[in-house]
């Protein structure tokens, strides 16, 4: 029910997951887990996009109270590793001996074995860690998110063992071990599934906290998500670059879709990415590259950015486009809400089908009043012909001549653009001259 309609082919678009050929992805820029588990949990909140308001905003909000916290959070992977192993120990024991626990730590100095070194190192991560996050979590009277009252809850649990809320209350120390043979008892005994749950949620917080690291290193704002038919952005960056420059979108009322014009390089191709991403980042609840967005909620994106020709079908690119246009008709046939971008329509065929193609189908889009669509093309004339379409909204991305040479800008601004830079792009290349001095053999 709450699927967000979205395939393989928008995903590499907008470069969300590692893949072939490509050394970087926005999950990278995510990704400050410090363990391998919170890395898991990130992997698996990234391939969740959903179109559940309440779920979106459940996950805003543990994102905000992790930002408010003005420390640190760093988890250690290998005193976690040592909690794992701990718990997988297969020995248990069932009551308290003080001369079970000194006969054991007798042996363990004389003879030292990896069983008790695990269990010492597991019981003291477990305290440590309980105690690292009722510091982080313990600010009274702020709403706390769901994940954090389960931690709350885990906590309650823990301490109805008095030794447990005793030593919480303490500075740090080492523990006796007597200590660690009661912790022994408790925490692979009747607490076990108190500390996985414990573990479960260092997890997820991990992977909550990794968001908010990357919020800070790249400038990234929390949408505004509503329940309305809105788009609304301002400052609108791809968090790849560098240096962006920032740009501002917003389709008006009753216009559907957004036609992009500009010159080779001018960075259309770039901008429409930087579009899907946010998008796709906001139906995950997490931060945008924006200065601030609001959007409604959509059931689906879908993107034809860097379209792969399928050699093993036998298909030449125009006609893999063609397959591309239809399959998104399919998805705008049946669902409702669906953002669509397009970038470059039929740029596999001679300029007179194309013209003809683009300009069909921008017509089709623009009456469907319940989907958006961005479309870029560097075909002036089918701007030109869709001017008095009242449901579409003209933007172009500008580039200056100086001196003879192109100033990409990568500016939005509205209307169309008459910029063309191709023959300067062969001429500045020398092609001709090439050619032309070619020797007679």
């Amino acid at each position: 029910m709450y699927k967000f309609d979205i395939d393989k082919q928008t995903l590499n678009d907008l470069n969300i997951f590692d893949s072939h050929g490509s050394n970087k992805s926005v999950f990278s820029l995510f990704n400050f887990t410090g363990t391998l588990k919170g890395n898991e949990e990130l992997m698996q909140l990234f391939q969740s996009p959903t179109t559940d308001i309440t779920l979106i905003n459940h996950r805003q909000e543990l994102i905000k109270y992790l930002s408010d916290y003005k420390g640190n959070i760093a988890f250690d992977r290998t005193n976690i590793d040592f909690v794992e192993g701990y718990l997988c120990l297969n020995t248990k024991v069932k009551y308290f001996s003080p001369i079970r626990a000194l006969k054991s730590s007798l042996s363990y100095f004389f003879t030292p074995n990896q069983v008790y070194y695990l269990k010492q190192k597991g019981i003291g991560s477990i305290v440590n860690l309980c105690r690292e996050l009722i510091g982080v979590f313990a600010s009274p009277g702020i709403t706390r998110p769901e994940l954090i009252i389960e931690f709350d809850d885990v906590i309650l649990e823990l301490s109805k063992y008095k030794m447990f809320g005793e030593l919480m209350k303490q500075p740090y120390r080492k523990l006796t071990i007597f200590e660690l043979e009661r912790f022994d008892i408790i925490f692979r005994g009747k607490a076990f599934s108190t500390i996985k749950k414990l573990l479960s949620i260092t997890y997820k917080i991990d992977a909550f906290y990794s968001v908010v690291l990357a919020a800070r290193k790249h400038n990234l704002k929390m949408p505004v998500i509503t329940a309305h038919r809105d788009f609304t952005i301002e400052g609108i960056f791809h968090p790849f670059l560098e240096a962006p420059v920032a740009n501002d979108l917003s389709f008006g009322e009753g216009r559907n879709v957004c036609f992009l014009t500009g010159s080779n390089m001018a960075g259309k191709s770039t901008f429409l990415k930087s579009i899907g991403v946010a998008i796709y980042l906001a139906h995950l609840g997490l931060p945008v590259p924006v200065k601030s967005m609001k959007t409604g909620i959509w059931q689906g994106l879908v993107s034809t950015i860097n379209l792969p020709d399928n050699l093993n079908a036998g298909y030449s690119h125009f006609y893999n486009e063609v397959l591309r246009v239809k399959q998104v008709a399919q998805v705008i046939k049946n669902k409702k809400n669906i953002f669509v971008i397009f970038d470059e329509l039929f740029r596999g065929t001679n300029v007179k089908d194309a013209f003809d193609g683009s300009l069909s189908i921008t017509k089709s889009f623009s009456k469907i009043a319940d989907c958006c669509f961005v479309i870029s093309t560097h075909i002036i004339e089918v701007a030109e012909n869709l001017e008095q379409n009242e449901n579409i909204i003209f933007k172009y991305l500008s580039t200056k001549m100086t001196n003879n040479r192109p100033v990409f800008t990568y500016k939005l601004m509205d209307g169309i653009t008459a910029e063309r830079i191709g023959m300067w792009i062969i001429e500045n290349e020398k092609i001709t001259e090439i050619l032309e001095s070619r020797e007679i053999f």
